[in-house]
C-alpha cells in the first residue's frame, strides 16, 4: 500500500471516528413513530401480550425452584408420596414455563417482523421519492448503500431493541421476585448478589468501554467495501474495456484491509468483555453454595434447601447483571440506530435541498432586455 493511500486511509478512520454520536434519548425518540402510528392498537396489544407471558415465566420460575427444594427434601427423608407429588407438580410447572417462554419469543418475532414492515415501507417511500436513490448514490455528502440500512440496518434495529427493552423488563420483574425469595433465604446473599454484580457492571465498561464507537466504525468499513464490490459488479463493461482491473484490486485491498484492521479490534474488546461475563457466571454459581456450606455441615439446611438456595441467587443475579450481560448488544444496538438516523437524516436533507432549488427564484437572462414604448409621436 503505498504512503498516499496509508494516508487516505488514516484520514477516513479520522472522519469515522469524529462522527458525533447520538444521546441515547435522541435514539429512543427515533424509535417512536411506529408506537403512535395506525398501527399501535396492533402493537401495545402485542406487547401487552408478551409483558404478561413474561410475568408468568419468572413466576413458574420462582414455583419450580420451590418445587426442587421439597423434592430433595422428600428424597432424603426417603418419602416417596410426597416426593412423587412434588415432581410431578415441578414437571407441570417446566413444561409450563417453557410454553410460556416460547410464546413469548413468538410473539416478539411477530412483533419485530411487523415493526421491521412498517419501517422498511416509510424507507422505502422516502427512498424512492422525489428520485431520493439518484442523488444519493452520485453525493458523497450522503451515507453510502442505502439498500443495506434498508434491509439490514432496519432488522437490527428492531430486533435489538425488543431484546434489550424486553430483558430490561424480564430483569426488573426478576429484581422484585427473587429478592424476597432470597431474602428469606439469606439477607447476607442478597448483599453478596449486589457487591458482585457491581463489579462486573464496573469491569464490563473498563472492558468495552469503547466498543459503541469500534462497532459504529465496524459497519461503515462493512458498508464502504461492500459499496465497492457492488461497483465492480455493475460497472463490469467500462472497467473491463477501459482495463481497470488493477484499480479496482488496489482499492478492494484498501477497503478491506480498512475493515479488517477495525474488526480485529473489535475482537479484542468482545474478548475482554467475554472474559469479564465468564468469570461473572463463575462467581453467580459458587457464591451461593460457599455461602450456605456452613449451615449445611451445623445440620440446620437441608439438601432441597441448598439447591433453592442456589437456584434463586442464579436467578436474582442474572436479573440484576442485566447491563454486563448484554453490553455488546447495547453497543451494537446504539451503532445501528445511529445509522438508521444517519440514513434519515439525508433523506431529510436531499428533500431540503430539493425543496431550495423548487423555491428559488430564476433570474431572468442578461440577454433579454424589457421592451420600452415608442415615444408618443404628433398626432394627426
Amino acid at each position: 500500500m503505498t504512503k498516499a493511500t496509508t494516508a487516505s486511509a488514516s484520514k477516513t478512520e479520522a472522519a469515522a471516528d469524529a462522527t458525533p454520536q447520538h444521546r441515547v434519548i435522541d435514539q429512543i425518540k427515533f424509535l417512536k413513530p411506529y408506537w403512535v402510528s395506525d398501527q399501535k392498537s396492533k402493537a401495545r396489544w402485542q406487547l401487552a401480550g408478551i409483558l404478561a407471558l413474561t410475568v408468568a415465566e419468572i413466576a413458574l420460575t420462582a414455583g419450580v425452584g420451590l418445587g426442587f427444594q421439597a423434592a430433595l427434601n422428600a428424597l432424603v427423608a426417603k418419602d416417596a408420596l410426597v416426593f412423587g407429588l412434588s415432581g410431578v407438580a415441578t414437571l407441570l410447572g417446566i413444561g409450563t414455563s417453557a410454553l410460556a417462554g416460547n410464546g413469548r419469543e413468538y410473539m416478539t418475532s411477530n412483533l419485530g417482523q411487523n415493526w421491521r414492515g412498517w419501517l422498511t415501507k416509510q424507507f422505502s417511500e422516502a427512498w424512492l421519492g422525489d428520485k431520493s436513490y439518484l442523488r444519493l448514490q452520485h453525493n458523497k455528502k450522503y451515507a453510502q448503500n442505502p439498500d443495506q440500512r434498508i434491509a439490514e440496518t432496519v432488522n437490527n434495529v428492531t430486533s435489538s431493541t425488543l431484546s434489550l427493552s424486553l430483558g430490561l423488563f424480564r430483569s426488573v420483574v426478576g429484581v422484585v421476585t427473587f429478592s424476597v425469595m432470597l431474602w428469606h433465604i439469606a439477607p447476607i446473599m442478597v448483599g453478596a448478589a449486589l457487591v458482585c454484580a457491581a463489579g462486573a457492571h464496573a469491569a464490563s465498561h473498563w472492558a468495552g468501554g469503547s466498543m459503541r464507537k469500534i462497532w459504529r466504525g465496524l459497519m461503515d468499513h462493512e458498508a464502504k467495501f461492500r459499496h465497492a464490490l457492488v461497483r465492480v459488479r455493475d460497472n463490469a463493461k467500462p472497467i473491463a474495456l477501459a482495463g481497470l482491473e488493477p484499480v479496482e484490486k488496489e482499492t478492494l485491498t484498501d477497503e478491506f484491509n480498512n475493515l479488517d484492521a477495525k474488526r480485529r479490534e473489535f475482537y479484542k474488546l468482545n474478548w475482554r468483555t467475554g472474559l469479564v461475563g465468564s468469570l461473572n457466571w463463575s462467581s453467580a454459581s459458587i457464591v451461593p453454595i460457599a455461602l450456605s456450606a456452613p449451615k449445611f455441615f451445623a445440620g440446620t439446611a437441608t439438601l432441597g434447601g441448598l439447591e433453592l438456595a442456589r437456584q434463586v441467587y442464579g436467578n436474582f443475579y442474572q436479573a440484576i447483571s442485566w447491563f454486563p450481560q448484554g453490553y455488546t448488544q447495547i453497543a451494537t444496538w446504539s451503532a445501528n440506530v445511529s445509522q438508521l438516523m444517519d440514513f434519515h437524516k439525508d433523506l431529510e436533507e436531499n428533500k431540503l435541498d430539493i425543496t431550495k432549488k423548487v423555491d428559488a427564484p430564476k433570474p431572468a437572462p442578461a440577454s433579454v432586455v424589457a421592451p420600452q414604448k415608442p415615444p408618443a409621436g404628433p398626432r394627426p
